[in-house]
């Protein structure tokens, strides 16, 4: 029997979505097409926000013009823009694993690149983003220097959030290397603001650019993870019986080390990791983010997986 999904956005202001005019909402048994009611969903169904809304999806994320508030060149390939978004938007995006497509203003929709947001401020309505040019949809967006268009807010940047959101007065460990710092800083913001007490181990091999964006209070490890002094530490840092939710932000390879190692020596911690797989629409349409977990197909843009079953179908 195929294990129930965890649909990231199931609740919020943006479902019921397309999916649920289509018969493919991930969670309703109704609006996939059945003849009866499974979904164990608590307060006002899906089904029914989508008879009050008409049998129509109901809000859509709309495209706005953003204004570029700042730019901070990091290095010849990296940048941290500043964005002016609603109020509203900055507080929506203010959540780990928050991210947004954008692209510049002179490009066509499929230009849309997802990017982590590394901090999103209610009261000013603006977002930060690191920006690593790696092909044309990120070299175009390093020449826009006045506005860019930008589509949000999306969530589902990381598995493993009920652990982030859910923990309070523990002991954590995030483990961040490359571009993908960015996505740790909610991150640690979250289990601060929880009361946890948080460890932080950045790889220092490239250019370490998120000290300035973090809060105040994780004890902070500079190692490069590829030398034995950094998998040393990395080791001790995992194996830490105390420790019960490891982060892991990095590549794919970073996850199954950190993976590999929690396994051996701290099976009972809970494990979150960045969502590395390439989304394109994030409304779980296009199918280009779509895995198969367990032989069942789910879409990574939205379902919220089990850590160890995505890290072990990549790695398997």
């Amino acid at each position: 029997m195929a294990s129930r999904l965890e649909c990231i956005d199931a609740g919020s202001d943006y479902c019921p979505c397309y999916l649920a005019e289509l018969n493919e909402c991930i969670t309703c048994s109704l609006l996939q097409g059945k003849e009866y009611c499974d979904c164990n969903w608590s307060g006002v169904g899906i089904y029914q926000e989508y008879v009050w809304s008409g049998g129509k999806a109901k809000t859509k994320r709309e495209t706005i013009v953003s204004q570029v508030l700042g730019r901070e060149k990091i290095r010849d390939n990296l940048f941290i823009l500043t964005l002016a978004v609603p109020r509203k938007t900055a507080r929506a995006l203010n959540e780990p694993g928050s991210y947004v497509f954008l692209r510049g203003c002179s490009t066509p929709s499929f230009f849309d690149i997802p990017i982590a947001i590394m901090r999103a401020d209610e009261i000013e309505g603006s977002v930060k983003v690191a920006i690593k040019i790696r092909g044309p949809k990120t070299k175009l967006l390093e020449k826009c220097r006045e506005e860019v268009y930008l589509k949000g807010p999306y969530w589902n940047g990381l598995f493993g959030q009920r652990y982030i959101k859910g923990i309070h007065h523990s002991r954590c460990l995030a483990i961040l290397n490359g571009s993908a710092q960015a996505s740790g800083v909610l991150v640690m913001d979250k289990l601060i603001k929880n009361k946890n007490d948080v460890t932080l181990l950045i790889d220092n091999a490239e250019v370490i650019f998120i000290k300035d964006y973090l809060c105040k209070g994780p004890k902070i490890y500079e190692e490069a993870l590829v030398r034995a002094r950094g998998q040393k530490l990395l080791k001790e840092l995992v194996s830490d019986k105390s420790i019960r939710v490891i982060y892991s932000g990095g590549s794919d390879e970073h996850h199954a080390a950190v993976l590999k190692l929690a396994e051996r020596h701290n099976p009972e911690a809970y494990l979150a990791i960045s969502n590395n797989n390439r989304l394109c629409c994030g409304e779980g349409i296009c199918g280009s983010c779509e895995v198969d977990i367990n032989r069942q197909k789910a879409r990574s843009c939205k379902v919220q997986f089990d850590v160890r079953a995505v890290v072990g179908q990549r790695n398997g």
